[in-house]
């Protein structure tokens, strides 16, 4: 898999750098953890850090575009999307009351 950084800006509010990759591979769509590695690899930082905002490419593409937010700590982690964390396995998902037990009277 072959990765390039097309754009690299510097949000300084939110303390975190947006990254946006073009990704080559060649077989199929990578999973968001091998996406993960091969960026990390390529920019250098650590992947507790990151987060895959968004990951497109087309129908038979070989090819797509990969959005990032790199943060400087792990407390700037807390302005992400709850979903997002999620997604990426930094965050667990809450487990939703059932009605079952209303269903059963």
């Amino acid at each position: 898999m072959q990765v390039n950084i097309l754009d690299k800006k510097e949000n300084k509010s939110l303390q975190r750098q947006e990254i946006t990759c073009g990704v080559a591979f060649d077989k199929a769509k990578p999973s968001r953890k091998d996406l993960r590695e091969a960026i990390c690899t390529a920019t250098g930082i650590a992947p507790e850090l990151m987060v895959i905002v968004s990951s497109k490419g087309g129908f038979g593409e070989r090819s797509g575009t990969v959005l990032v937010h790199a943060y400087a700590s792990k407390e700037g982690l807390a302005v992400e999307k709850k979903h997002l964390l999620v997604r990426d396995g930094m965050a667990e998902k809450k487990k939703k009351a059932g009605k079952t037990a209303a269903k059963k009277k």
